[in-house]
């Protein structure tokens, strides 16, 4: 769904510290984190431990989208030598009538081509961050401060900026998200599938252009009016939606609650297996209860950038174990479907991470190299996408696959 920076380096001319201290919107003033915590008394503060093993466990969750491991920790690493604080908010200890929003940038993952960079090349990056500014635009827009951000999804980009814009406004990150994974669309979300409205929401491009969308005909509107606006300012677009009160952020299936701390499990598992002297993928796969799928060298990994989409593939020969197969990964942004030979190995909406197998590390698409090692595992998906409401809009048929959806346990039993 959302936008790792590899677009946004070619339209920012500042540092990121110049960023923080520039916004083109100011909101309705949000309760500083010392009035978090006295109203919160259970909220946590992320130190930077915490932090790396949240972004380690999202490359992972992120299923090779999200962005770019390397890219959220620089975010976070300038944030934390500003001395910004990162609070952690339980759904639960939420107030009823307290309010959260969730930041995302949207976009591709395909670095800009000569083509685009000449078409925007008149055209000036304003002053500020996208997300943040309609972060802004959206609180002065609802006259309501918002005391949390919700991170869009798990990847080491999208929820690092979650992180980072909550800490630059002195908020609190709740500990949830809305799709438990990364994910190439904006209808994969678990708000709508609950029923429950992401709109009004706000958009602004990276060269300062801004909008307010109040009304859509029907949920997957959404998805294709923002991914147009997004083709129209080079893939490099700010929004803020899902406004929502604590009493509807706890309405069951609304957010997929715990995620954070979920991530940060796999993070700290691979941590302390590098520590240890021990396989790290091993450990990611025991804390996140997933399976070992495929083991080989890749061989080609053709993509293209279509209608602000990364596509393409990966193309594994086995090694060792699995020397007489061959391996798939499609991917739409993010890993989708993969096939082992000519069997369907793991369908959507199930989690599908490639990781380097010297050194543990989740890659992001398209981010191969021909004849690099790597270790494909799989992770079951959060309850809500394997209900019908779910699979709608995240099973196999959404995208173009005419196979029933089975889970991966029962497919690697």
């Amino acid at each position: 769904m959302k936008l790792s920076a590899t677009r946004r380096g070619f339209l920012q001319g500042a540092s990121l510290a110049s960023i923080a201290a520039a916004s083109a919107f100011r909101g309705l003033a949000s309760p500083t984190n010392s009035e978090s915590a006295a109203r919160h008394p259970r909220i946590r503060t992320l130190d930077r431990q915490a932090l790396e093993d949240i972004l380690v466990g999202c490359s992972y969750l992120g299923c090779g989208g999200g962005g770019r491991l390397s890219e959220g920790t620089a975010r976070l690493a300038d944030d934390l030598k500003s001395d910004l604080r990162f609070e952690l908010l339980a759904v639960a200890d939420l107030g009823d009538d307290e309010w959260a929003a969730s930041p995302y940038g949207l976009g591709s993952n395909a670095p800009p081509t000569e083509a685009e960079k000449s078409r925007f090349a008149d055209l000036l990056p304003a002053r500020g961050d996208a997300v943040e500014s309609s972060f802004r635009l959206l609180s002065a827009f609802l006259h309501r401060p918002f005391v949390a951000a919700i991170a869009g999804e798990l990847g080491p980009w999208s929820t690092a900026e979650a992180l980072s814009i909550a800490a630059r406004l002195g908020i609190a990150t709740l500990d949830a998200d809305r799709v438990g994974r990364a994910t190439p669309e904006a209808t994969q979300d678990s708000i709508l599938t609950a029923g429950l409205s992401t709109v009004p929401l706000a958009a602004v491009t990276a060269f300062g252009d801004s909008l307010i969308l109040e009304k859509v005909a029907k949920g997957s509107r959404i998805e294709d009016l923002l991914r147009a606006v997004s083709i129209a300012s080079l893939g490099d677009l700010g929004v803020t939606d899902a406004a929502l009160s604590g009493r509807d952020a706890r309405r069951p299936g609304a957010l997929v609650v715990g995620s954070i701390s979920h991530a940060e499990t796999l993070g700290k598992a691979n941590r302390r297996a590098i520590a240890a002297h021990s396989d790290p993928i091993d450990a990611v796969i025991v804390a996140g209860s997933g399976y070992r799928l495929f083991e080989g060298e890749v061989v080609d990994f053709p993509w293209k950038d279509d209608a602000g989409f990364l596509v393409g593939e990966v193309v594994i020969a086995g090694r060792g174990a699995f020397a007489a197969s061959r391996y798939r990964v499609q991917f739409k942004n993010e890993n989708i479907i993969s096939w082992r030979d000519d069997q369907v190995s793991v369908a959507p909406p199930d989690l599908i991470a490639v990781a380097d197998t010297r050194t543990g590390t989740a890659i992001a698409n398209p981010d191969f190299q021909r004849g690099q090692l790597v270790t494909v595992i799989g992770f079951p998906a959060p309850e809500i996408w394997r209900t019908p409401a779910g699979l709608k809009v995240f099973g196999p048929a959404h995208f173009g696959f005419n196979i029933p959806y089975v889970p991966i346990e029962e497919r690697q039993r």
